[in-house]
């Protein structure tokens, strides 16, 4: 989908899109406890309802409420332009929340309230078409089913030349999607090539739901879940690709937990208590000056038995943070699932937004308790340390390149060493990925430009900045790359054997 963009296969820092960055930034890191918890039962004494966080009722002094006025009469009156006084007030609350020194709470405005809730919403408004860059040109990688653009007859390898008349050449990525993207109700008139022939298609843009969760299943009857994040929807879908790979048959299941950075803990939770055993702990919560709590599954799965009949290993990475990590630790210790891939970032709190505290739509997202491992591990700053630590190939640590400048022989810096991570992970040898451009180097640019039409010049213009990134992003989709999944799959068919005996 549009919002969604660039690659498939979040397997490494390329592999995540600029776009799913951009919209989730509201949310990343942040593990948000928002209404009861659908399916898990809290165990403990004093427990208070799960939407309300015990609040002081003290204000602020008198000398406080003094020193807090003088200083904004004080501002007002004697600094050299009219200062805004909203815009005062709210560094202000600012201030306060950052003089917590806790890097995960934090005050909204207005605007940024919202993009958080959108990032968790199951939906946007667009032609609900994923789309990637493929030789300078917006390219179709599929249309949501259901969506405009499928009705429409969309389809895969569709270039899309212009939006309502605009054309699209030359831009990247990011200022596409905006085109493209649009209010309900609005249309996109897109000029289309498939193939030799020109088409032009009128879209009605519509309300698209975002797919969170991706699933496949080899020959062998293996099957893979994706969980990009939790937003509200994410149980649900997942659910529904589970129960449908479970018709047909499951030998076993990877559940892919990489670059996930979180989201509603209680899809979280609801998606652990598919799996484990009614009475046993998902996670423990523990709050200011309280003993922790339990959260325990209530048995959601009961119908088709516990444990399941088939093996679970949980993909995970440096990326896995907060509502991915609730879910890994609790498939591990309480449902004897393996964890595959790197150490997980270490979020271990909880945050809850305060939406109707401050009156004009702006909020302040709050820290409000710790959450513990069934184990009653804490896993702040640590993280989760895999059953199976597999490291993958050095292309996956790749970024973009800013294309800033022209990247040549005897330039230094982040660009240059990304460049030469993308090379060589391509095969073409620069020599060395510590970010100097030297003579091999620009050899291996040289090698790279030939082999793909472009100028042979062993610089790295804008252009073949680009097709870098493009190629490898293709190579990061290809599972014969992807180290973790390929242990994954190994440790689930051998224990998919040891189960037949």
């Amino acid at each position: 989908m549009e919002a969604f963009g660039v690659w498939r296969g979040r397997n490494g820092l390329l592999a995540v899109s600029a776009l799913l960055a951009a919209m989730f930034t509201g949310s990343l890191l942040t593990l948000l406890w928002i209404g009861p918890e659908a399916g898990v039962v809290p165990v403990g004494a004093d427990r208070r309802e799960q939407t309300e966080v015990e609040m002081p009722q003290d204000g602020l002094t008198e000398r406080q409420k003094e020193k807090l006025d003088a200083a904004y009469r004080l501002i007002l009156r004697e600094f050299y332009r009219r200062p805004d006084g909203d815009r005062l007030v709210d560094g202000a609350i600012r201030g306060m929340v950052e003089a917590l020194g806790d890097p995960h709470s934090a005050y909204l405005s207005p605007e940024e309230a919202r993009q958080l809730e959108d990032a968790l919403q199951p939906s946007f408004q667009g032609v609900g078409a994923e789309v990637t860059m493929e030789n300078g040109r917006v390219t179709v990688v599929s249309a949501i089913r259901g969506s405009p653009a499928d009705k429409a007859g969309l389809r895969p390898k569709d270039v899309i030349l212009s939006v309502n008349g605009e054309s699209l050449e030359g831009l990247g990525l990011v200022e596409a999607v905006n085109k493209i993207r649009g209010p309900k109700g609005t249309q996109a008139k897109l000029e289309v090539l498939r193939g030799q022939s020109v088409l032009h298609l009128t879209i009605v843009r519509d309300e698209v739901g975002y797919e969170t969760v991706y699933a496949a299943r080899t020959d062998d009857g293996i099957v893979r879940i994706e969980i990009r994040q939790f937003a509200v929807n994410t149980k649900e879908r997942f659910m529904e690709h589970l129960e449908q790979m479970e018709r047909e048959g499951v030998r076993g299941l990877v559940i892919d937990l990489r670059n996930n950075p979180g989201g509603v803990l209680t899809t979280a939770t609801g998606i652990a208590e598919a799996f484990v055993p009614p009475g046993r702990p998902i996670m423990y919560t523990e709050e200011r000056d309280g003993a922790p709590i339990a959260v325990v599954s209530r048995g959601q799965g009961q119908e088709r038995g516990y444990p399941v009949d088939y093996p679970i290993v949980v993909l995970v990475n440096r990326g896995s943070a907060s509502a991915a990590e609730v879910l890994a630790a609790a498939l591990r210790e309480s449902a004897g699932a393996l964890l595959v891939g790197e150490t997980t970032y270490g979020k271990g709190t909880v945050q809850y937004p305060f939406t109707d505290a401050l009156g004009d739509g702006s909020l302040i997202k709050l820290t409000v308790k710790k959450w513990l491992t069934p184990s009653g591990r804490w896993i702040e700053g640590t993280g989760l340390v895999p059953d199976r630590e597999v490291a993958q190939p050095a292309i996956y640590a790749a970024s973009f390149l800013t294309k800033a400048e022209t990247l040549r022989r005897d330039v230094a810096g982040a660009d240059v060493r990304n460049a030469q991570l993308m090379l060589d992970g391509l095969g073409f040898s620069p020599g060395r990925t510590d970010g100097y451009f030297d003579d091999r180097t620009e050899e291996a640019v040289r090698l790279f430009q030939q082999r793909h039409g472009l100028p042979v010049t062993g610089e790295v213009d804008p252009t073949t900045a680009r097709r870098l990134e493009e190629e490898t992003a293709r190579a990061i989709r290809d599972p014969g790359r992807d180290s973790q999944w390929l242990a994954a799959l190994e440790e689930v068919r051998a224990r998919a054997t040891d189960r037949k005996g």
